[in-house]
């Protein structure tokens, strides 16, 4: 009888343990949250309009940053395709105060005409971004997009393994949330970028 008192102490510290854990484990996104404040890395790159894009001239609005490139015939489809329906579903005034961007990580091949008619084959309506190698090379080490060559005799002798991140940088600059697989489900990206455009 006397250890029963000792015995539901430690069985609470237990529980207020788990209740912790679980605390800690919740989220407000349905992606992977960043903890703390993590600035998103600034960069410049050219548009597929020939213009320069910067990510410090888009503070004030919330940005969807994913990495793909043309000839990608898995899994950049699946990325651009969640990213066409997502942008299909906001408000004009939503539309307002997010943009939408891609950065090509076969510069080598993409460049601004390429992704012109790319763009204009697919009927998609955001910006994305190449440059020379030097310049482009840079920003997908800062972003952890690490590319492997391969060789792919059916598109042209090669091609890319990479990571497939798509990360939503709230208007301050912050990164939020990144989703790293790339069938992004278009009604819990849209949560998560709801819930970014309201921070």
């Amino acid at each position: 009888m006397k250890r029963l008192p000792s015995l539901l102490l430690a069985l609470c510290i237990l529980l207020a343990g788990c209740l912790g854990d679980d605390a800690e484990e919740d989220s407000a996104y349905n992606g992977d949250e960043f903890e703390g404040n993590q600035w998103a890395p600034m960069f410049v790159a050219e548009s597929m309009n020939g213009e320069l894009w910067s990510m410090e001239e888009q503070r004030g609005k919330v940005v969807v940053l994913a990495f793909i490139y043309t000839r990608c015939d898995d899994t950049c489809p699946l990325i651009s395709a969640s990213i066409k329906n997502v942008t299909a579903q906001l408000s004009a005034d939503e539309s307002a105060n997010v943009s939408f961007v891609s950065i090509t990580i076969d510069p080598w091949y993409d460049s601004p005409s390429v992704l012109q008619n790319w763009t204009a084959n697919h009927s998609y309506d955001w910006i994305h971004l190449t440059g020379n190698p030097e310049a482009i090379n840079p920003i997908l080490d800062i972003y952890d997009v690490d590319p492997a060559h391969y060789e792919d005799h059916s598109h042209e002798g090669y091609g890319f393994n990479h990571p497939q991140p798509t990360f939503i940088i709230d208007a301050e600059g912050y990164q939020r949330v990144v989703w790293t697989d790339p069938e992004l489900p278009p009604d819990l990206f849209l949560e998560d970028l709801r819930a970014v455009m309201a921070l």
